[in-house]
C-alpha cells in the first residue's frame, strides 16, 4: 500500500492541476527509484483499484488520476495536517442555489431526525441550504469530504432504503450548522447545509448570493 500511495503522489506531482500526464512505466520507475517491472505492476494495481485511468494516445500511455485516487491523497493530507497540528478549519465559499426540493422530505424522516438530535445535538429545520462551491475552494471541499465527520447510519422503512450521511461541523455568520454528504451523492461541486435555523430566512439569502462557510475537519468548531 505504501508504494501505491507513493506512486499516486508521484503521478500527481508530475500531472499538476489537470491530473493527467503522459508517462511510461520506465519514467515512473525512475521517479520512484524502483525497477521498471515494479512500476509496471504498481500502475496495473492503481488501474484495478480505480485510482487511475490508462489510455493510449499516439502510442504513449496517458494516466489520469480519478476522483477515488485523489480522495486517497486528500485523506493522507488530512492525517498529516492533524499530526502536525495545522489548522483544522477550512473556508468554503460558494453561491446559494435551489436544490431538488427533496431536503425537507429526507431531513424530516424519523430515521435521520432521531440521529441528528442524538449525534449532532440539533433538531434541524426541515430543509437544506444548497451551495455550489467556487472553483478556487474545491480543494477545501474535497478535504472536508475526506475527513471523518459524524456518521448518520442508513435505515429502511416500509417503502425503501435510505443511505448513510456524513456530517461535518460548520458555522455561517456564527450560526452553528452541519455540512452533510449523503453516501450515494455523485455531486462534486455542491454541498448541503443543515441547521436548527431556516438559514435562507435567518441570513436573508437569495439564489446566486455568495456565502462563506467555516468548516471543521476535526469536528471542533
Amino acid at each position: 500500500m505504501e508504494n501505491i500511495y507513493i506512486a499516486l503522489k508521484t503521478i500527481k506531482k508530475m500531472a499538476g492541476e489537470k491530473n493527467t500526464v503522459f508517462i511510461s512505466s520506465k519514467e515512473l520507475a525512475n521517479e520512484m527509484n524502483v525497477s521498471q517491472q515494479t512500476a509496471s505492476r504498481i500502475i496495473i494495481s492503481l488501474d484495478r483499484l480505480g485510482y487511475i485511468t490508462r489510455t493510449l494516445e499516439n502510442r504513449k500511455q496517458k494516466i489520469t488520476i480519478n476522483d477515488s485516487g485523489l480522495d486517497v491523497l486528500y485523506r493522507e493530507y488530512n492525517e498529516i495536517s492533524s499530526i502536525l497540528r495545522f489548522s483544522q478549519e477550512l473556508k468554503l465559499v460558494g453561491a446559494v442555489q435551489n436544490g431538488l426540493g427533496e431536503g425537507k422530505y429526507y431531513i424530516s424522516k424519523k430515521g435521520y431526525k432521531d440521529q441528528f438530535i442524538a449525534k449532532l445535538g440539533i433538531d434541524p429545520y426541515p430543509g437544506t441550504l444548497n451551495i455550489k462551491i467556487l472553483n478556487e475552494y474545491e480543494n477545501n471541499l474535497r478535504r472536508i469530504k475526506n475527513s471523518d465527520g459524524i456518521y448518520i447510519t442508513g435505515f429502511k422503512d416500509q417503502q425503501r432504503t435510505f443511505g448513510g450521511v456524513f456530517c461535518h461541523a460548520a458555522r455561517i455568520d456564527g450560526i452553528r450548522c452541519f455540512i452533510i454528504f449523503p453516501e450515494r451523492s455523485v455531486y462534486r461541486d455542491t454541498f448541503e447545509v443543515i441547521s436548527e435555523k431556516y438559514l435562507r430566512k435567518e441570513l436573508n439569502l437569495e439564489n446566486g448570493e455568495i456565502i462563506e462557510v467555516l468548516a471543521s475537519i476535526d469536528g471542533k468548531l
